[in-house]
């Protein structure tokens, strides 16, 4: 018994010493310490010695058996004690509470610095009690907070920093439902904060008190590692006042609505990596000495692209795969990892571990978007009537509207999951995206699926890849031409799902769908050139789906009198001029697209499918407005009617409001304006397009709840007042008026009820088009007076509150376009474009005369974005007054072109622009300069320092500098891409001001350019003064073509003084000639660099 319990002793101390080594800084547990105590004691033979030598032969024998049960006995129990710390996976060591915190270890991460610096900031502060960390599985959540976690703990504000790993280990089910075991958590965390418990089932207000109190006493940071449900922190014992107390809650989730934003937390979104960071990470893994083997260019390089392709940014994928790269330079090992990315188990867990936590739509939803092409933007609109037809969204309330409205439900919880993410176009997000590893993992949770889409295929998958128990077949967006005749019909008795369009397929074998009976949705839909549908397609008596949207040379379909069960067509964009033959029995009939070369539908067929919900004709199509408002079911109605009397009789009929709507009002023949507008379609857009029509004093026509008006060619409208019905409409968003010869004002201001709530205007080809607003007796003495404008009866409250964008083109009589007393109203304005209007003088214009000593020391535009002004020759100035002091503080982008009066862009009233980042001017005849340097220069105290990243200059030839070296480092330090093109006068990109001291700066720093562009500058002699040196250590690409007199480089790559490849990857001069004659700082600069050269004319 002693030799056993002395074996389980050596094994605990060997499970004790290795778990020290771990996780150091812990301590070990107190029972376990005590074990070990006894069992030296008993083990210890001195002490049995001791015992037998006080007595004499006879005592010893008898001692001795005594003492063997006595010892037995309790060895036994000392034996058995001990037998769970064996277990290799028993917590041996626990949290020394006397100290901050143990050290976590954490690997080393990657342009994650801006992040942990964020992170680290609103700890710091007193603004931000509860900070959420969001991302995609293995976006790298934990490891920015490992890091955080251990600069924390020697930052000298914080007593305390715990950290719980939470994952799916607090999740109970209760009555079906999955919550939060409030209990087991608060253990956890009494355990870190070392509160003895009273026992294991302590009562949770109790120990939450416990909690409170102890937090209460010192400032501590609590980190929740991978939070997976919101609880409330009040609840467990977390101080509800954090920010107060000196206490601040993190967690790490995937999960932005449900969690974090359910929490009240401020978000951090942690997003996968740039390709540039990507490829840093892959190499500090792999080793740098992987870019320097001779095997690399010629056999690696493109599987390592690949690879990084594959990982998508994605950390965990990349470090996965670089750790079991390094040491290797073999092609084969190379070509295996990139075949086998798709299979790492590591990898697919933890992305697994995500998809398993959603709720059945929520899955079914994302195993759909992985039959879209890899990087493909999936329209969300699109996605959802998919969802619908797919059945993954039921009809439980027969409206379609409402079944929309789940899928973006669905969609919503997807992107909170970070299982989708948002594509955003124009500062609109209309598409939703799927990360590379994210799609792989679908598509291998199902086996059944078929997925060759955007493979650039040409031919059908072979015969033995068309398995039977298929369900979705998915062969989009490739380049496949026939389907041989030969071709048999793949025996696909259960497929549900074919999708092969966008390809450019010609004709299809007539038995093709023959062994496909099972099929709901097939969608043929982008083929251009398909002319005819093949005989089988009417077999498919299953079919719900059918979708030929764009099939151009598309003429004529078989009989429909058998698709009893179809509940969607799709005819747009087809050459279809007559309805396919039994649509009549298609009486489930829920959406109808029809063609646009169809000119009439025949009477009586309406009232056959009376289940529409959804009916979209074709502008050549003139619907009856008495007809169509017998449509009961109906929710969505796209159409032209021929007159204003007609449109008239379905507006007012009484039957329910439709949920969207677009109807066009006159004649088709224009129908091609109407294309050119970029509205994107919605389910609930309810816009009205009138061309050629008389809309003079008409009765009351126009929609109460129209949301948007485009007015093409309507002759007789001064002003939109005139128009009855618009007082009416008091919904509208978006208004664009084209062509309208005898609009002279846009409004009246007397009566702006309309405008309301008007998001965007927008004024193209008025040639007659004087001012914004008329019939005033005085315009100046409402917006000359700036001071009392506010008062002004004339202007409701709230008018244009809600206004975002102004774009007027073509309007040749206005020479102003906002009046300076507007702008208290257009707070949310965000985007101004004018151009092409030969008479515009100024954008925002001020009789300061008029406001004298009442004018306000300024005005702001809090939200302005972006201001466009393009080929205004009259324009002298974007404003001119002096009075008050114009802010625009969240301007972004400025682009002006062909302004010839304009001499220097930015006066001393429109500073600061702290947040400017784009700047691009073309074909300025008359500038000088760019800044007022003289007032920037001698501000007091100094300006905010501009957020500037992109500056393009291009046929300005009156300018001969950019900037001085003074506002560069001023101002400037953020600029990434600079481009000066077709400058004649140009002589010195960055050259002194007068007002300057003369003294030359030696050094200039650009710590962010990354890309630097000079073409076409006969003159320019230097970038910077003779003696002084651009230091540019992110630079990846200069350009230099045409600029004969530039004989000098000024920059200084650091990397180039301690032998680290440069970050200039690539430099395009005009001539090798002109290379040659080229003089760098760093005398080894043109050696190293050589390789990176490119030359235009050169072979």
């Amino acid at each position: 018994m002693q030799n056993n319990l002395k074996n389980r002793q050596d094994v605990i101390e060997r499970n004790l010493k290795t778990q020290q080594l771990k996780q150091p800084g812990k301590i070990t547990n107190k029972e376990v310490e005590a074990w070990l105590e006894k069992v030296r004691q008993e083990t210890d033979e001195k002490v049995v010695e001791d015992l037998i030598c006080k007595g004499g032969c006879f005592t010893y024998i008898c001692s001795s058996r005594r003492l063997d049960k006595k010892t037995q006995a309790l060895n036994e129990g000392i034996f058995n004690l001990g037998e769970k710390y064996t277990n290799a996976g028993e917590t041996l060591v626990v949290d020394d509470h006397s100290r901050k915190g143990v050290p976590q270890l954490a690997e080393k991460c990657i342009a994650r610095d801006e992040v942990q610096e964020e992170i680290l900031q609103l700890l710091r502060g007193d603004e931000v009690a509860r900070i959420a960390v969001c991302g995609m599985g293995g976006v790298g959540k934990t490891t920015i907070m490992k890091q955080v976690y251990n600069h924390l703990l020697k930052e000298p504000k914080f007593n305390k920093v715990i950290w719980v790993k939470v994952s799916k280990d607090f999740d109970i089910i209760v009555q079906q439902k999955k919550q939060f075991d409030v209990l087991k958590f608060q253990k956890s965390i009494a355990r870190k904060l070392g509160i003895e418990l009273k026992n294991e089932d302590q009562d949770t207000t109790e120990l939450a008190e416990l909690i409170s109190q102890t937090l209460q006493q010192r400032n501590c940071v609590l980190i929740l590692d991978d939070v997976w449900e919101p609880f409330s922190p009040e609840i467990v014992g977390i101080p509800g006042l954090l920010g107060n107390n000196g206490c601040k809650l993190v967690l790490t989730t995937r999960i932005q609505q449900k969690v974090a934003r359910a929490m009240e937390c401020e978000v951090i979104l942690v997003k996968p990596l740039s390709d540039d960071e990507a490829s840093r990470l892959f190499l500090d893994k792999v080793g740098s000495a992987l870019l320097s083997n001779p095997k690399f260019k010629s056999d690696i390089e493109p599987f390592f692209n690949q690879i990084l392709k594959k990982c998508n940014g994605l950390p965990l994928a990349i470090g996965t795969v670089a750790k079991t790269m390094k040491g290797k330079f073999d092609r084969c090992s190379w070509e295996m990892a990139d075949k086998e990315l798709s299979n790492s188990e590591e990898i697919f867990d933890c992305l697994k571990f995500s998809y398993d936590n959603l709720e059945e739509p929520c899955k079914n939803c994302f195993l759909y978007c992985a039959l879209y092409p890899e990087d493909h933007e999936i329209p969300k609109e699109e996605l959802i009537e998919c969802l619908i037809e797919e059945g993954f969204i039921k009809d439980r309330s027969g409206s379609r509207h409402l079944m929309n409205s789940e899928g973006h439900v669905i969609l919503g919880k997807l992107i909170d999951n970070c299982m989708l993410e948002l594509v955003t176009e124009d500062e609109e997000e209309h598409c939703v995206s799927m990360h590379d590893l994210l799609r792989e993992m679908a598509l291998n949770i199902s086996p059944r699926f078929m997925v060759k889409a955007g493979m650039a295929l040409e031919e059908l998958p072979e015969e033995h890849e068309w398995k039977e128990d298929l369900l979705k077949v998915s062969l989009m967006n490739n380049n496949i031409r026939e389907i041989p005749s030969s071709m048999l019909s793949p025996k696909c008795p259960v497929l549900t799902t074919f999708l092969l369009s966008s390809n450019n397929i010609t004709t299809i074998p007539e038995a093709f769908f023959d062994q496909m009976l099972g099929l709901k949705i097939l969608d043929l839909s982008g083929n251009y050139k398909l002319d005819r549908l093949p005989s089988s397609v009417s077999k498919l008596e299953n079919l719900t789906t059918l979708l030929l949207e764009d099939c151009r040379s598309l003429k004529e379909v078989p009989s429909l009198s058998n698709f009893r069960a179809l509940k969607k067509l799709e005819l747009s964009g087809t050459s279809i001029e007559e309805l396919p033959q039994g649509l009549n029995m298609s009486t489930n009939m829920k959406f109808l697209h029809l063609g646009e070369k169809l000119f009439e539908i025949p009477d009586g067929l309406l009232q056959n499918l009376s289940n529409l919900q959804y009916l979209l004709g074709g502008f050549s199509i003139p619907l009856k407005g008495e007809e169509i408002g017998k449509l009961r079911k109906l929710e969505f109605l796209s159409g032209r009617f021929s007159t204003v009397d007609d449109m008239s009789l379905f507006v007012n009929s009484k039957r329910k409001l439709l949920n969207g709507y677009f109807f066009y009002v006159g004649s088709h023949k224009e129908e091609e304006r109407f294309h050119n507008i970029k509205i994107r379609f919605s389910s609930s857009m309810k816009w009205i397009f009138c061309c050629h029509i008389d809309i003079f004093g008409e009765a009351n026509w126009l929609p109460s709840d129209a949301q948007g008006f485009y007015i093409f060619d309507c002759k007789h409208v001064r002003i939109l007042n005139d128009i009855f019905s618009f007082q009416n409409a008091t919904d509208l968003r978006h208004c664009i008026v084209v062509e309208c010869d005898g609009l002279e004002f846009v409004v009246s201001l007397r009566c702006l009820k309309p405008l309301q709530n008007l998001e965007s205007l927008y004024l193209y080809d008025l040639p007659n088009l004087n001012a914004m607003f008329g019939d005033l007796p005085n315009l100046n003495a409402v917006f000359g007076d700036v001071g009392t404008v506010a008062k002004s009866a004339s202007l409701p409250t709230g008018t244009f509150s809600f206004l975002q964008k102004i774009k007027v083109k073509r309007c040749d009589k206005i020479n102003k376009l906002l009046p300076l007393g507007l702008l208290p109203y257009l707070q949310n304005l965000q985007t101004i474009k004018v151009k092409e209007c030969d008479q515009m003088e100024e954008i925002i214009w001020s009789n300061d005369e008029a406001g004298g000593e009442k004018a306000p020391k300024k005005l702001t535009l809090p939200k302005l974005e972006r201001l466009v002004l393009y080929e205004l020759p009259a324009l002298k100035s974007i404003y001119s007054g002096f009075s008050t002091v114009l802010i625009c503080d969240s301007i972004k982008r400025i682009e002006i072109r062909g302004c010839d009066e304009i001499e220097s862009v930015f006066g001393s009233e429109f500073n600061p622009f702290p947040t400017l980042e784009y700047l691009k001017l073309w074909s300025l005849e008359n500038l000088k300069s760019m800044f007022d340097e003289e007032a920037l220069g001698s501000s007091a105290p100094p300006l905010t320092s501009f957020s500037l990243k992109t500056i393009g200059v291009y046929n300005c030839p009156k300018l001969k500098k950019v900037f001085s070296p003074g506002l560069l480092l001023r101002y400037f330090q953020s600029l990434e891409t600079i481009e000066v093109d077709d400058c004649n006068q140009m002589e010195e990109l960055f050259s002194s001001s007068t007002y300057e001291e003369i003294e030359t700066l030696e050094k200039i720093t650009l710590p962010n350019l990354q890309s630097l562009e000079l073409n076409k500058l006969p003159e320019l002699k230097s970038i910077c003064s003779s003696s002084s040196v651009l230091i540019c250590d992110s630079i990846k690409s200069l350009e230099i073509g045409n600029c004969e007199k530039l004989k000098r480089i000024p920059l200084h790559l650091s990397s180039l003084d301690n032998g680290q490849p440069p970050s200039l990857k690539r430099i395009e001069v005009d001539t090798k000639e002109h290379w040659e004659s080229l003089e760098w700082h760093q005398s080894n600069a043109k050696d190293v660099l050589l390789p990176s050269v490119y030359f235009y004319w050169d072979d």
